[in-house]
């Protein structure tokens, strides 16, 4: 293999997976060698701010790779929204939802040559600013979803898909909503709602298909909203999510914008791609920035 003249850095985070992603080091310092002359991996720790490592980096290097789940993809982006330096993915956390859309969904050996291949596409992602700000790479949600993202990260001795389904029984169970006053575009809506999430990528929670029929690079972004209903039909929605929403499913809506302002008479838990970002949130704007990310991919993905 012909080594690679391209600077790379690997942002690993050994905390992903639960903490067992440490495992992977000594394996990407062996095959990094194979690849690339000049390269870091920056091993992170719990008190870095690693959305300004990664800003640090991107002036040093060609690429910056985030090495971790969702969480580090979301904290990596955003140290690196708008800028020219290369972004990719060795995806080693638990759920890996942003990688699914872009089809980066595959081995660790197979990402990394994909990574030393470096071909290029440029993603949107979300802006989101209010109560919190910052940059959204695969979706960001309000209420249920953000309270279920929130009880899911104290289950820390399980893994997988099960995390997310327990913490949104018990999100579920405790959570019932708020009047919420919505800017769709241009389009005002007010209602009794559950859940606001708006998706960039197609999944989240490790295996619920929330937005079929969103693209990361059309300028868009897909919402889910859920109105008020009953814990019983929460309860029998869980599972159809596997496969996407349903026009059969009571109370659940699915639209597309540009620019989404949530206004919300009671505060609530919010997520952004995976990463809990707030429990006491009433305010929110998102826009969507094109071309914001330049993303290492598989050739035609």
């Amino acid at each position: 293999m012909i080594k690679s003249e391209s600077r790379i850095c690997f942002i690993f985070n050994p905390s992903a997976d639960r903490n067992r992603s440490e495992r992977h080091i000594d394996w990407l310092n062996r095959e990094a060698k194979k690849r690339w002359t000049d390269f870091e991996i920056v091993i992170t720790k719990k008190s870095d701010d690693i959305a300004a490592l990664a800003s640090q980096k991107a002036d040093e290097f060609t690429a910056v790779i985030a090495c971790g789940g969702d969480g580090t993809v979301h904290q990596v982006v955003n140290g690196l929204a708008e800028k020219k330096v290369l972004f990719g993915v060795i995806p080693i956390g638990s759920g890996n939802d942003f990688v699914k859309t872009l089809k980066l969904n595959k081995t660790l050996p197979q990402c990394l040559d994909i990574i030393y291949t470096q071909n290029v596409s440029s993603i949107d992602l979300i802006r989101f600013e209010g109560d919190v700000e910052g940059w959204c790479a695969n979706s960001i949600g309000f209420g249920l979803d953000g309270w279920a993202n929130f009880y899911a990260s104290s289950y820390r001795k399980l893994k997988g898909h099960i995390v997310y389904v327990l913490g949104a029984l018990k999100a579920a169970s405790i959570y019932r909503g708020s009047r919420m006053k919505l800017t769709i575009n241009d389009q005002k809506v007010s209602d009794d709602f559950l859940m606001v999430t708006a998706c960039n990528g197609k999944w989240e929670g490790g295996s619920f298909y929330v937005a079929p029929d969103a693209d990361m690079e059309d300028g868009i972004m897909d919402l889910l909203l859920i109105k008020k209903i009953s814990f019983l039909r929460i309860l029998a929605y869980l599972p159809r999510f596997r496969w996407g929403p349903s026009p059969s499913m009571k109370g659940v809506e699915v639209a597309t914008c540009s620019r989404l302002r949530i206004r919300s008479d009671r505060a609530a838990a919010v997520h952004c791609d995976g990463e809990h970002i707030g429990s006491d949130i009433s305010s929110l704007d998102l826009f969507v920035v094109r071309n914001a990310l330049k993303v290492i991919t598989p050739v035609g993905y």
